[in-house]
C-alpha cells in the first residue's frame, strides 16, 4: 500500500479535509510480463497495489504531529514554492524525515525558481530534475502576463 500526502494549501476542500481515498481499480499496466497480466484471476494472488490519498487541508509541517503515519510520498501540484514563503517549514520537514517530494509549476521559470529555493532550504540538489509533465493539462492558461508557456501542473520537479 502507498500512502500519499497531497499538499492542497490554496483549494477549497470543504467537507474533505482528513479525508481518505483507496484506490484499488485502475488501469493495469502494459508491460506483458507484470504480475497483473498473470493467469491469476483472483485479485488476492496479485501483489497488492493499493494506493490510499489522505486529503488534508494546510500545511505539512503543521499537520504532520496529528498523522497516524507519515506518507511514503508528498505530491504537491502548481505549488508556487517561491510565491509562498510558508512552505519553507514544510520543505525542511520533508527534507529531515527523508521523504521523497514531487512538485509541479505552471512555467519553467518558477519551476527553476522552487528549485533553487528547495537546494538552498536543503542544501541538496533535486533528486527529480526539472522536466515537462506528461500529464500537464493539454491547454494553455489564459492571460498570461509574461507570454511564456504556461500549462496547470506543466513542469515537474523533486526532492
Amino acid at each position: 500500500m502507498l500512502d500519499l500526502f497531497f499538499c492542497i494549501t490554496r483549494l477549497f476542500l470543504g467537507d474533505r479535509d482528513g479525508e481518505t481515498i483507496k484506490i484499488d481499480t485502475y488501469l493495469q499496466c502494459s508491460d506483458g510480463s507484470c504480475s497483473c497480466k498473470s493467469s491469476c484471476k483472483q485479485r488476492s494472488c496479485l501483489p497488492n497495489s493499493v494506493v490510499t490519498l489522505k486529503l488534508y487541508k494546510g500545511f505539512y509541517h503543521e499537520k504532520y504531529r496529528y498523522m497516524d503515519t507519515h506518507p511514503q510520498l508528498v505530491i504537491a501540484s502548481n505549488a508556487g514554492i517561491t510565491a509562498y514563503p510558508s512552505w519553507l517549514p514544510s520543505i525542511e520537514l520533508i527534507s529531515e524525515m527523508n521523504i521523497p517530494a514531487i512538485f509541479t509549476d505552471y512555467c519553467e521559470e518558477a519551476a527553476f525558481l522552487a528549485a533553487r529555493c528547495i537546494c538552498t532550504v536543503t542544501g541538496r540538489p533535486l533528486s527529480i530534475p526539472i522536466q515537462v509533465n506528461p500529464f500537464r493539462q493539454p491547454m494553455v492558461m489564459e492571460d498570461q502576463a509574461l507570454y511564456l508557456p504556461c500549462y496547470s501542473n506543466c513542469f515537474i520537479f523533486g526532492m
